[in-house]
């Protein structure tokens, strides 16, 4: 399809007695200009290389180091999910690959736009014909809108291109899937799926396999999809890669500094500035569109936030550093003793229940009680909190939280008998009373 120098020679030579052989002879340099011309266009209107023209960048944190490779570069804003079935595909193929033509092939697809288009049309028409759906889901997604998580999954499993691959790589492979969901600070999945995540990044270290091993990682992080594939060869050496239709590799160059904030804080600073950078390269042509609002803007900058700090929670639970589910517990705890502190003012320095405590506990009895019933009423204390220590039999060892447990079973006892408060209130309190005793036995 692409032109080259020996078809205009022979075209010169079919042409050559005529007069438009005189005028072609007479101007070979804009023959030369016009062939190169027609290559960049099919180049540039079948593939997408941005101004990136390595295959991947190599991206070193002190944890791992992984390799970004550069995909079909996503134009669309809602299309991200598509991009990452199409990038598992097609990256898949490659790693597979044992011939370097096969590779090139699969890493020329991966940049291809004519591939991307068509693999989107045929997963979107599988995915409207097969899957039961909502009107306004199929209104969506025949107006190039999202793919939903159930969704992805739906044609990760079900889409016949995606079902062959994966058959086809079972024979050499040992093949599996989770998600990591992050996004402004916390991890957005349940805490099934974050079970599920540690389950399956054990077993990719530790359980041994006959065949050689692949895990593929869904990032979802704040709106946006891409992919992590961890491959474990038959050396048991791990390799790292990552696909984002963004194509973004400098937004990495400031990962360690995110994992440094807390013992330098000059880093935050650091951090600021690059981030700004960022913002300024990436989106200046976006930024002058008048209907970019400012959550736009700052889903941008979180997202730019969220995936050093995903990464460098994923390398720590790599390297045996930190445990999801206990990093999840946690920071659920972190966040209900920062929120009791902010609208309450107790103090929970002093963990001995003296006068102090008692004058506390008089003293804010009524803002306690508006905290029980509007920020942490009984059902999210449960819901959020209590049900994951349960299910992960996870063992209290904070001081803070063991003291607060303390006080606010004190509080309770003592509100269960103020004839003050209504038969709602008492109900809220009673339920609340249960559910610290509960939380008791994992001290």
């Amino acid at each position: 399809m692409i032109l080259n120098r020996q078809e205009g020679k022979n075209y010169e030579i079919n042409i050559n007695n005529s007069e438009e052989a005189k005028n072609w002879k007479d101007n070979a340099q804009t023959q030369q200009k016009l062939f190169n011309l027609i290559n960049q266009i099919i180049i540039g209107t079948f593939t997408s290389y941005g101004e990136e023209k390595r295959e991947f960048s190599l991206v070193n944190t002190k944890y791992f180091n992984f390799k970004q490779y550069f995909t079909y570069n996503q134009n669309i804003g809602y299309l991200c999910g598509f991009h990452s079935l199409f990038n598992i595909y097609y990256f898949l193929q490659y790693l597979a690959s044992k011939e370097e033509t096969q590779k090139n092939k699969a890493l020329f697809n991966l940049k291809n736009a004519w591939s991307f288009w068509s693999f989107y049309k045929e997963s979107l028409n599988f995915l409207l014909n097969n899957l039961k759906l909502e009107e306004s889901s199929i209104n969506s997604l025949k107006n190039e809108g999202p793919l939903e998580r159930y969704q992805f999954v739906y044609l990760l499993e079900e889409f016949p291109k995606m079902k062959k691959l994966f058959n086809e790589l079972k024979i050499n492979y040992d093949i599996s899937f989770t998600k990591f969901l992050y996004g402004f600070g916390i991890f957005n999945g349940t805490f099934e799926e974050s079970i599920d995540f540690q389950r399956k990044i054990d077993d990719f270290l530790f359980n041994k396999a006959e065949k050689e091993k692949i895990l593929i990682i869904l990032l979802g992080i704040v709106n946006h999809w891409n992919i992590f594939i961890l491959h474990k060869n038959a050396q048991n050496e791990m390799s790292i890669y990552l696909l984002d239709s963004r194509n973004s590799p400098e937004l990495f160059n400031s990962i360690d500094l995110y994992d440094d904030i807390n013992n330098n804080k000059e880093n935050e600073l650091k951090i600021e500035n690059m981030k700004e950078i960022y913002m300024k390269n990436i989106l200046a042509k976006k930024l002058k569109n008048k209907n970019i609002t400012q959550w736009y803007i700052t889903c941008w900058k979180d997202w730019y936030d969220s995936m050093n700090k995903s990464i460098i929670i994923i390398f720590k639970i790599l390297s045996k550093k930190l445990n999801l589910i206990n990093y999840i517990i946690d920071n659920k705890i972190n966040h209900l003793i920062n929120s009791f502190i902010s609208k309450t003012n107790v103090d929970l320095i002093n963990f001995e229940l003296d006068n102090k405590f008692f004058e506390d506990l008089d003293k804010n009895k009524d803002k306690i009680l508006k905290w029980i019933k509007e920020d942490y009423h009984p059902a999210v204390f449960n819901d959020e909190l209590l049900h994951d220590i349960k299910k992960a039999n996870f063992v209290i060892t904070q001081k803070k939280f063991i003291f607060w447990n303390k006080f606010m079973k004190a509080y309770l006892n003592k509100q269960k008998d103020n004839n003050e408060l209504d038969e709602n209130d008492k109900n809220i309190v009673m339920r609340y009373l249960n559910y610290i005793n509960e939380v008791e036995k994992y001290f």
